[in-house]
């Protein structure tokens, strides 16, 4: 199938290496405009071997072109050929391309994008599951710039109701779906007992503050100091704690240790922030035994509301830098 030459005359989007495997991404955001995205698409997938949907000219609204792609998308990939499986630079890169597409449609459409992929792909048991793989990869993983829990929730649902995917899978996707399903954005974190240093113990959800940052931690990580640094150094950040003050905590760091090595934990606490920070411990692990969040990897982080809801969802400090330039 040809592409459409008009589209050719769009502005040339800037991409860059994502990974070892070769696979590209667009700007994990979207400022870039729809016209961008779908340059960089025809770009970087000049290849014949995934031949691009053409768009009707008469369908001119980027809206309207992005949900024409993400129902004709697959149209014409040969699922039959598991061969693709091994080439990520044709099968993967259009998959990371066509999840940027999901971006820029309601949601009911991305759905309804979602049930035509698996269904192209059922024919194929190996293509099927390879597709559920990349969908893990880019939603789930914790290392994943992409993640996407509320889009992953429907490809779960889609592949957990078929028969084609091993019981191993099956199970795995079903746990992973139970953990999504805890502590949605806007839903009121679960409450949990903390225990400070002194050995006081706490409720989570009677902390005291306009915006909690929940910071999962571990003295071990490297990672874990560098993002405490940043914190102590966020000039964004330091702007909303100058508003804490005796009778009022706008901003308040809660720093929880999940783990059992307690020793390790109190030697680390002479070099931790102490201002707008306040550290302690899970003292029977409930929180990872008994899975009450979804810590897929530490350091792990949610921004909570006064009320403990949760704004930001395993989180990073740009996104909430973001949101206070935002909503400050």
């Amino acid at each position: 199938m040809k592409t459409n030459q008009l589209l050719t005359s769009l502005l040339f989007f800037l991409l860059f290496a994502f990974n070892s495997c070769g696979v590209q991404k667009t700007s994990t955001t979207n400022t870039q405009s729809f016209d961008e995205l779908e340059n960089s698409i025809l770009v970087q997938n000049a290849n014949s071997a995934f031949p691009l949907p053409e768009i009707p000219a008469t369908i001119k609204g980027n809206r309207e072109r992005a949900i024409y792609l993400s129902k004709y998308y697959w149209e014409a990939f040969d699922f039959k050929d598991t061969s693709l499986i091994s080439k990520p630079a044709i099968t993967e890169q259009a998959f990371v391309d066509y999840i940027h597409i999901l971006n820029y449609i309601p949601f009911n459409h991305a759905k309804r994008s979602l049930k035509i992929l698996f269904y192209l792909a059922q024919d194929s048991p190996e293509m099927y599951a390879h597709f559920a793989s990349l969908f893990q990869k880019y939603y789930y993983d914790a290392e994943s710039p992409f993640r996407n829990e509320e889009l992953y929730i429907p490809a779960l649902d889609i592949v957990l109701k078929s028969n084609i995917l091993l019981p191993s899978d099956q199970e795995k996707y079903d746990f992973q779906r139970e953990m999504i399903h805890k502590n949605r954005v806007g839903t009121k974190a679960a409450d949990f007992v903390y225990t400070l240093p002194n050995g006081d113990w706490k409720r989570m959800h009677a902390f005291k503050s306009n915006y909690t940052i929940l910071f999962f931690t571990n003295p071990d990580s490297i990672t874990c100091c560098d993002v405490i640094d940043e914190i102590n150094e966020s000039e964004i950040l330091k702007k909303v704690f100058s508003h804490n003050s005796f009778s009022r905590n706008m901003l308040t760091v809660l720093s929880i240790y999940p783990g059992n090595k307690l020793d390790m934990w109190r030697n680390s606490l002479p070099s931790m922030p102490q201002k707008n920070c306040v550290h302690a411990y899970d003292k029977g692990q409930v929180i990872i035994n008994k899975r009450v969040y979804d810590i897929k990897a530490i350091p792990t982080i949610y921004l909570l509301d006064k009320n403990k809801r949760i704004i930001l969802k395993d989180t990073s400090l740009e996104e909430i830098e973001s949101f206070f330039l935002t909503n400050q």
